[in-house]
């Protein structure tokens, strides 16, 4: 489930709705300003959805300043493209994944690993999310990947970080097979990747999304096979991670 927020999403019931829908799974996302003001809009919605969320005074403030590091960046580098701004939760030991995209040219992935020197000249912006993301034992990075918003869906980037959810409590979505394979189904759809054919019986779903990436809904998981990875196991409600792993691959496959 995605959830475009609207005219709530300032509010204090905005956040409230929102952080309902990251504990059920689904996705929140917002059309970003694409003027001086985004960094600060970023920052007032993920740290209004985080602290509707019960979550640590300490990740909620890192959490804003990485958010506003990562919009002050597309602002910069990424003028006049479509910008969006997703959070959603993912994995067995729960995260909060929140992600900024715009639709200028891939210029290649950021090295997602430690910390490098703070004598290293660049970058500074990307510094500090990459320290932030590792002192919480979180993770971030870089990709290719397609808006969700614009009527006809647009190549671009995402920068992301993830952050734990300790404390927050959690339930498990229940869903069956057919009913995430067509969830998912219409996530790709919506992002305009097409055509997609479907199938269900026996207990579970297989959905085809290109010669190359094929996904099948089981009782117990997601089974998804992709070029360059192989095979990946999700949980049936990680919908929405499936999705982004997806038009990821497909956007790399079509760079190529």
């Amino acid at each position: 489930m995605v959830i475009s927020m609207g005219c709530l999403d300032g509010d204090e019931s905005g956040a409230a709705w929102g952080a309902e829908v990251i504990r059920g799974g689904g996705c929140v996302v917002w059309a970003l300003p694409t003027d001086a003001t985004c960094a600060a809009f970023a920052r007032a919605r993920v740290g209004a959805t985080m602290r509707a969320l019960r979550m640590p005074d300490v990740l909620v403030r890192d959490a804003a300043t990485m958010v506003s590091e990562l919009a002050t960046n597309t602002y910069r580098h990424a003028p006049g493209t479509s910008a969006e701004l997703y959070a959603y939760r993912t994995g067995e030991r729960a995260r909060i994944v929140v992600k900024v995209f715009d639709g200028a040219p891939w210029k290649g992935a950021v090295r997602p690993g430690p910390p490098s020197s703070p004598l290293d000249e660049g970058g500074r912006g990307f510094e500090l999310v990459k320290a932030l993301a590792w002192e919480h034992g979180g993770f971030w990075g870089v990709h290719r990947s397609r808006s969700r918003l614009a009527f006809a869906p647009v190549a671009g980037k995402a920068a992301y970080f993830g952050l734990p959810m300790p404390g927050v409590a959690l339930p498990v979505p229940r869903k069956d097979p057919a009913e995430a394979a067509r969830e998912l189904e219409a996530a790709l759809g919506g992002r305009g990747l097409r055509p997609l054919h479907r199938c269900e019986g026996w207990g579970m779903a297989v959905l085809s999304v290109r010669a190359e990436i094929t996904v099948w809904a089981r009782r117990h998981g997601f089974v998804v096979t992709m070029p360059s990875v192989g095979t990946v196991r999700y949980p049936l409600w990680e919908v929405t991670e499936v999705a982004e792993a997806i038009v990821r691959c497909g956007e790399d496959l079509d760079a190529r």
